[in-house]
């Protein structure tokens, strides 16, 4: 009996350790090799068994020398993966403490049943977390790397709440106590830290929305501002075009075919108009397009467009630009990593087809294109080329539409559908 209860034990750390290091790694970048990941959470493992038993006798609690030494697993995270460090520690509470508190609550379960062999419900507890591994990775990855995101860039006072659920996990683990009046607080509290984690989700979408819309804001601004520029100009252009051409037709009076010649150049020169014009009716992707046009055309990018974008698209419109943004951000950064020397295009090509918004653009790129496992494309050239395909993939799933990405000879391609609303289709 007694050699049972060792391995159910050692079975249940090691199920505990390999869920929490594939969560890890479902939320957080490696920026190391497998075999070097592997290394370090082996010799992380080692020294965490070693030192559980060195601390036996000051507490013969194992609970309280898990909670003394899990956290030393935190050392090799910093240094495997991309994330700053507080993201990082942000993380690897998070997911200790859910992953503890799920631990105690089938602990609870195992004590009130008093199954044959100790520790059975745990096991199974921890096995259906296991098992939950893919939907975690489908559903709540996407809110996780959104508050990651926030906290590289502000609110680093988000990483003291999981830091406080592990105190909090801490002191009712330690109590050993298994009955009805710890089990309730401790399923009230998981109901509580939920809560806050889907307040702080909340907090955090807000902040990205808030920070697109600023960044949509001003590229309209920019593009408004182009277009007025360009109407005063093209005013200013109809008022002179009379003196002008008087001057040219009395140049061509005197036959002075040379001098007529560097007057028109002159005239072109002078009346280059480097604005972008209007590009499709729906006014938020229209200055986030011009935007790009305007970056590619300094560039010396030839950029082809078709664009059939309506108003009223029933899609919301910062996420329509969240997708677009993103693919010609990488376009136009794969473009700008060719020489000069190097025929360099972006075409982009918008249709409305079976109740589908397609957005088709295709541009050159240089070098050979790599594959991460989530999601991202890059050239040889560096991870640039592909930055936000995971974002543009999951606002896809959200329209019940499809993101295509494909590369051949020099040319890279994205296609996106979205499903637009019945109402509005009808209306197309």
């Amino acid at each position: 009996m007694l050699e049972t209860t060792v391995v159910v034990l050692y079975l249940t750390d090691i199920i505990f350790l390999t869920t929490n290091i594939l969560l890890l790694h479902i939320f957080l970048t490696p920026k190391r090799s497998l075999w070097v990941q592997a290394i370090a959470f082996i010799a992380a493992g080692f020294t965490v068994h070693w030192l559980r038993i060195l601390l036996e006798p000051l507490a013969p609690n194992f609970l309280l020398r898990g909670f003394i030494t899990g956290p030393l697993y935190l050392i090799p995270c910093t240094l495997l993966f991309k994330e700053k460090l507080n993201a990082i520690v942000f993380v690897f509470f998070l997911i200790y403490s859910l992953t503890q508190f799920n631990y105690l609550i089938f602990m609870h379960i195992d004590r009130f049943l008093s199954p044959t062999i100790p520790d059975t419900w745990v096991i199974l507890g921890l096995l259906l977390e296991f098992a939950l591994l893919p939907l975690i990775k489908k559903y709540a990855a996407p809110i996780i790397k959104n508050i990651i995101g926030i906290i590289n860039q502000q609110n680093h006072s988000f990483v003291f709440f999981p830091i406080l659920s592990f105190i909090l996990l801490a002191f009712y683990g330690v109590q050993g106590t298994y009955v009805l009046s710890t089990f309730i607080p401790i399923v009230l509290s998981t109901i509580i830290i939920f809560f806050a984690y889907y307040l702080i989700a909340l907090s955090i979408d807000r902040t990205r929305r808030q920070q697109q819309l600023e960044k949509q804001l001003a590229m309209q601004r920019n593009h408004y501002s182009n277009l007025t520029e360009s109407i005063t100009m093209a005013k200013t252009t109809r008022h002179d075009l009379r003196h002008h051409l008087v001057t040219m037709l009395e140049l061509l009076a005197k036959k002075d075919v040379i001098a007529t010649q560097k007057y028109l150049n002159h005239l072109c020169k002078f009346y280059d108009d480097s604005a972008i014009p209007s590009v499709c009716r729906n006014q938020s992707a229209d200055a986030l397009i011009c935007h790009y046009l305007k970056l590619a055309k300094q560039q010396g990018i030839s950029v082809v467009t078709n664009l059939n974008i309506p108003d009223d698209l029933g899609i919301d419109e910062l996420e329509l630009c969240v997708i677009i943004g993103n693919c010609l951000g990488n376009a136009l950064e794969a473009c700008s990593k060719m020489n000069t020397s190097e025929p360099r295009f972006i075409d982009i090509k918008t249709t409305i087809t079976k109740g589908y918004l397609v957005i088709k653009i295709a541009n050159s790129f240089r070098g050979l294109v790599q594959h991460q496992d989530n999601g991202s494309y890059f050239s040889e050239k560096g991870p640039e080329h592909g930055i936000g395909i995971p974002s543009v993939k999951s606002l896809t799933a959200k329209y019940q539409g499809h993101c295509f990405i494909s590369f051949a000879e020099g040319i890279f391609r994205v296609s996106v559908s979205l499903r637009l609303p019945k109402i509005v289709t009808k209306t197309q």
